[in-house]
């Protein structure tokens, strides 16, 4: 009996976008979900330069997850001149999407304690049409399970979906932070009237957690409106589960990947089931050799080098044949690429082959070659002639002066 491989017309279907701060774990997390490398990543910030889709089937459901840039405002786009992409992409992954996983590393002792404001203000705009869960990354690093427990209801207002408050007590090791100071600006801000008198810290906190719920709810929030109302919150109070994961080591994945997949709903599936990702493949070669220069080059130098591809073939129908060409402006950064005898761009070839076989689950030989300019050729001929006439003249003197040298 021949399997239908056709897209479902009549199964169910979620779109999950992943919202973070920049590397926070959120193509990590969607590899290990899929189950293959089909997100680039590395150990620096901003991998993720623009959008992609990574497509999971499980028998009759199709979730689709948008991997977003790591959240950065226009601003911070300016000024380190980075693409558009990073900016806009998160927002639209926004409005198409049926669930929010927003991604906090926990590795981070200056960004654990509190959501950043930029990713809050997402939250704010789309609260009213998509339901959100916090996921807690890189667990593995984390010192206590108590210390667990207090992070999770300092990021959820200690609050979780329909604003119903927990009964945990604020411990004195908490960083307390001017709860009536907010309120007041509030207050001022929404001509609040109602007589506040009476009211200890923790009614403050539930009154006004409840108010800025209730206005997201009701319609879109506009980008002036949002800032005001999350200005001073380290939190969010409209997450409707809290998921604690590591991405790196799998723990606790399953339990996340069973939520979201009981969290389809019907309707007809949007690719087909042999597609695990929607990138064109030589974008995602591309992507995939960035990454591995990132994770393995120091520096500003893999920023400055520019990956290209040179050929693409399968002369037997079996093997898939790469040529890559590195476009590097700058002699010093040929030499930090090249390495000791060609070392560190062989070792970077054998690294991203392995990756690009897993990633096309097909053989394929990769050929990684570099080229300069001109003139930083001419620059780089001249440092290697200068380089040898000193390990030249080193020599002579060395023999020279000693007399058991023949």
């Amino acid at each position: 009996m021949v399997k239908d491989r056709r897209p479902k017309k009549n199964g169910k279907t979620l779109n999950v976008a992943v919202l973070g701060i920049p590397n926070s774990g959120k193509s990590t997390l969607i590899n290990r979900l899929i189950g293959k490398e089909v997100c680039a990543y590395s150990c620096k910030k901003n991998t993720t330069r623009k959008s992609s889709r990574a497509i999971l089937n499980d028998d009759d459901t199709q979730i689709v997850f948008l991997d977003t840039p790591g959240v950065v405002n226009e601003k911070e786009v300016k000024r380190f001149k980075l693409e558009e992409s990073l900016s806009r992409d998160p927002e639209m992954s926004c409005r198409e999407a049926h669930l929010l996983l927003v991604m906090q590393d926990c590795s981070n002792r200056f960004s654990r304690e509190s959501i950043g404001p930029k990713v809050l203000r997402l939250l704010c705009k789309y609260q009213h049409r998509v339901p959100m869960v916090l996921v807690l990354n890189k667990m593995d690093v984390m010192p206590q399970k108590r210390y667990t427990y207090d992070l999770i209801r300092k990021l959820t207002c200690n609050t979780l979906i329909d604003g119903v408050g927990g009964d945990i007590k604020l411990s004195s090791q908490d960083p307390k932070w001017n709860v009536e100071s907010y309120v007041k600006r509030l207050q001022k801000s929404m001509k609040y009237e109602e007589n506040s008198e009476g009211k200890d810290e923790k009614d403050y906190k539930k009154m006004t957690y409840q108010k800025i719920l209730t206005e997201c709810r009701q319609g879109p929030v506009k980008d002036d409106r949002a800032n005001e109302l999350i200005k001073g919150m380290i939190g969010w109070p409209g997450f409707s589960d809290v998921f604690c994961i590591s991405a790196k080591t799998g723990s606790g994945l399953q339990d996340l990947k069973s939520y979201i997949i009981d969290s389809a709903k019907p309707g007809g599936h949007r690719f087909h089931p042999s597609l695990i990702h929607d990138q064109d493949p030589k974008e995602a070669v591309i992507n995939i050799v960035k990454s591995k220069l990132l994770d393995n080059l120091e520096r500003e130098v893999p920023f400055e080098l520019q990956p290209k591809i040179q050929y693409w073939t399968c002369p037997d129908g079996k093997c898939l044949e790469i040529g890559v060409l590195i476009e590097v402006k700058r002699a010093r950064h040929a030499r930090k690429l090249i390495g000791m005898q060609g070392k560190t761009i062989n070792y970077l070839a054998n690294i991203i082959e392995a990756s690009l076989i897993d990633y096309f689950d097909a053989d394929v030989k990769l050929i990684l070659s570099a080229t300069l300019p001109q003139s930083e050729e001419n620059k780089m001929s001249l440092n290697a002639i200068r380089l040898e006439n000193r390990a030249l003249n080193s020599e002579r003197h060395r023999r020279e002066n000693d007399p058991y040298l023949v």
